[in-house]
C-alpha cells in the first residue's frame, strides 16, 4: 500500500447482523491541513468531516461519489460558512470557507457549534452512478459532527447506525436486515468500551480488541487519500458558460483568467 493512502476496513459482526468500517485517516488529515493551513481544533474537525464522508460512501451501495456539507445558517456571521467533503473510489478532498471578516489564526473553540452555530444544514449528495444523484438536506442542532451524521442516517437514509470520530480514527457500525435489538445493543456495547487511549493510537488491532468476541470478520480493505484532480480544461469550459462581459472584466493582458480550486489552492491560469 502507498504510504500517503490510509486505509479503510470493512469487517461484519455476522451473528449480531451489523456491519462496519474503520479508518485511521492519519495521511489524509496532514495533507488537508498543509493545503487549507489549518490547525487546532477546526483541523481535527475538517478531519472528520473528510473521514466521516468516506465513512457514508462506504454504505452507499454501488455509489461513485459521497458528498457531504455543512452550511451554518447563523444570522451574526461566525468564523465558517461553510465545510464541504467530496469522496470517490479511493481520493477524497475538502474545502472550508471562512467568513470574510474572521481570521483561520483566531482562538481555538471546543466544538462546531462556536465555528458555525445552531442549528446547521446538513446535506448529502449520494450518486449511484445510474442517473440523477439524491440530494437530502436536514436541519440539525447536535453538538458535534458524529451526531450530525447520525441524524442524518436515520432521518434521511432510515438506518440504524452508530459512528465514533476521534481526530484522525472514524469507527462506524450499520444494523443489517435482521438485527435484533438486542444484538445491535451487545454491538454498539462493544464499541462503547473502546478506550480513549485506543482511539487516539488505533490501528486494526482496535478492531479484534473490541469485537473478536463478537465474531469479527474482515471483508475488505480499500486505500484512500487526498486528492482533488482539478483540471484546466473543465474549468476553462465553465468559464465559457459565463456572460462575455463578466469574462471580458476578468481576462488579464495576456488573455489568461486566474482562477484557484478551492480544494486544492492550486492556481491555473486559463486561456480565454
Amino acid at each position: 500500500m502507498d504510504t500517503k493512502t490510509d486505509q479503510l476496513i470493512r469487517f461484519m459482526l455476522p451473528k449480531q447482523r451489523v456491519r462496519g468500517c474503520f479508518i485511521r485517516g492519519k495521511h489524509i488529515k496532514a495533507e488537508a491541513i498543509r493545503i487549507h493551513g489549518l490547525h487546532g481544533e477546526i483541523a481535527t474537525m475538517f478531519s472528520q468531516l473528510l473521514l466521516g464522508t468516506i465513512l457514508l460512501l462506504s454504505i452507499n451501495k454501488g455509489g461513485v461519489r459521497q458528498v457531504l456539507q455543512v452550511d451554518s445558517t447563523a444570522a451574526t456571521p461566525l468564523p465558517i460558512q461553510r465545510m464541504l467533503a467530496e469522496v470517490r473510489a479511493g481520493c477524497v478532498r475538502g474545502f472550508v470557507r471562512w467568513h470574510e471578516h474572521h481570521s483561520k489564526k483566531m482562538d481555538d473553540q471546543k466544538d462546531i457549534a462556536a465555528w458555525m452555530g445552531i442549528p446547521l444544514l446538513v446535506s448529502t449528495v449520494r450518486d449511484s452512478g445510474m442517473g440523477e444523484p439524491y440530494v437530502s438536506t436536514i436541519e440539525s442542532d447536535a453538538t458535534y459532527l458524529a451526531d450530525h451524521l447520525l441524524r442524518f442516517l436515520t432521518q434521511s437514509v432510515q438506518t440504524r447506525a452508530d459512528i465514533v470520530l476521534h481526530d484522525e480514527t472514524a469507527i462506524m457500525l450499520e444494523a443489517m436486515p435482521g438485527c435484533s435489538d438486542a444484538h445491535w445493543f451487545e454491538a454498539i456495547g462493544a464499541l462503547a468500551k473502546i478506550s480513549h487511549d485506543d482511539l487516539i493510537a488505533a490501528d486494526e488491532t482496535i478492531l479484534h480488541h473490541g469485537f473478536d468476541t463478537l465474531g469479527l470478520q474482515i471483508v475488505g480493505r480499500d486505500a484512500y487519500r487526498w486528492h482533488c484532480g482539478c483540471q484546466p480544461k473543465r474549468m476553462a469550459e465553465s468559464l465559457q458558460k459565463m456572460p462575455k462581459e463578466q469574462l471580458a472584466d476578468l481576462v488579464d493582458d495576456d488573455g489568461y483568467i486566474g482562477v484557484s480550486c478551492q480544494y486544492c489552492c492550486q492556481e491555473h491560469k486559463i486561456l480565454i
